[in-house]
């Protein structure tokens, strides 16, 4: 499971849409947060000052309730001005990031790890894998190399580190 801190160690923003998004707002991402993670950051907003009402709720919600969490994160989420595409930009790369196979693993099973991730993110354009025999001419003998998957995890570091640096550049240049 995703937790908060780690939008928070990646050095990203944490909004209430993007809170949103992991609880019921998206469905690649659908239920990736654990409520009682949200109620403690709702806590932790109040402790800074934040008294809006329905971040006490939030702070005062039970954690088995996702409904009235769902809810008082969608209402929360209106209030802000951010853009949900680089919310959900954010996800993907935390997705990546904690899903991304060890280079000690065994190659045929990190690269079939790796297939996975961008399966279960419906293949974006910017997606820096690439499937055997998926628009291109691989043969399964090219693939399925230890090599191969060693290229292809350099590939996806890369990725990550490209998608974090280009949105925190974005959030700096508009002041976000």
């Amino acid at each position: 499971m995703i937790k908060i801190k780690d939008f928070i160690e990646t050095g990203f923003e944490v909004s209430w849409t993007l809170l949103y998004l992991g609880v019921n707002g998206s469905e690649t991402f659908k239920n990736q947060l654990d409520g009682q993670d949200i109620i403690d950051y709702a806590a932790a907003k109040m402790k800074e000052g934040d008294d809006s009402l329905d971040v006490v709720l939030l702070a005062n919600a039970n954690a088995a309730n996702i409904d009235e969490i769902n809810e008082l994160l969608f209402r929360l989420s209106n209030y802000e001005v951010v853009d949900c595409d680089d919310e959900y930009r954010k996800w993907q790369i935390i997705y990546v990031l904690k899903h991304l196979p060890d280079e000690h693993a065994d190659y045929i099973q990190g690269l079939t790890e790796l297939g996975n991730i961008w399966t279960m993110l419906g293949f974006p354009d910017d997606s820096p894998h690439v499937f055997q025999g998926r628009n291109n001419s691989m043969t399964p003998e090219e693939y399925y190399t230890r090599e191969n998957y060693l290229l292809l995890l350099d590939k996806h570091r890369e990725w990550i580190e490209k998608e974090i640096s280009q949105l925190k550049n974005r959030h700096h240049l508009c002041g976000c």
